[in-house]
């Protein structure tokens, strides 16, 4: 196991390096990203920080991932927490996590599942599946905006989802075509198609849905 720090040009296995290269997959005790940097393979770590510009060409496992910059996996994510405070775009099917705490923006073409989602930022996704997902989009400026521009090409303005279920669920400035759960809060500036709740239902008159289920 190896602890790496990147923020360099070259190519190593273990060592620390300065400025802009590509390092191979494998397992590490922490991986520190600052530069510009491909990682070829798989990669598993006990803890990943990215704060540069990254992209994996294989699936990524940790127990603890972080991400400020801006990362393309090219396969799935799995970890025990994820923050993200940058972009990170999904290219495989599935991000499984305990807990999610996203302030940037997180994109799969699949599912995202973890016990819990606190997202102030914007997720997009085919199905969120939790038991307390929190998600409040919100518009950002000045260089975070920026930084979201690099890595996502659909509006700011909206998380887009197809499916969202969980236990208790809290949605702001969200696009989805169903929304299941026991206590449901639908907040301004939401579009859903259908809303199922077996326990409170609230919708801001903002919103716009359809419901249905036991209220």
């Amino acid at each position: 196991m190896i602890h790496i720090a990147f923020s360099g040009v070259g190519k190593t296995k273990g060592s620390k390096i300065d400025g802009v290269g590509t390092i191979q997959g494998g397992e590490y005790d922490v991986l520190d990203i600052n530069g510009v940097c491909t990682i070829e393979g798989d990669l598993k770590a006990d803890a990943i920080k990215i704060d540069g510009v990254c992209s994996c060409n294989g699936n990524v496992e940790a127990e603890r991932f972080e991400c400020d910059g801006v990362l393309t996996i090219n396969g799935n994510l799995r970890a025990g927490t994820i923050d993200i405070d940058g972009v990170v775009t999904v290219n495989g099917n599935k991000i499984e996590a305990d807990r999610i705490d996203c302030d940037g923006v997180l994109s799969v073409d699949g599912e995202i599942s973890a016990d819990v989602i606190d997202a102030d930022g914007k997720l997009n996704a085919k199905e969120i599946v939790g038991d307390r997902i929190r998600i409040k989009s919100y518009w950002k400026r000045g260089v975070v905006a920026l930084l979201f521009k690099i890595g996502e090409k659909k509006s700011m303005k909206f998380s887009v989802i197809d499916l969202i279920e969980g236990t208790t669920v809290e949605l702001r400035g969200v696009r989805a075509k169903s929304v299941n759960g026991r206590d449901v809060t639908i907040g301004k500036n939401c579009r859903i198609d259908r809303v199922e709740a077996s326990g409170e239902l609230f919708i801001h008159p903002s919103a716009k849905t359809g419901v249905s289920g036991d209220l």
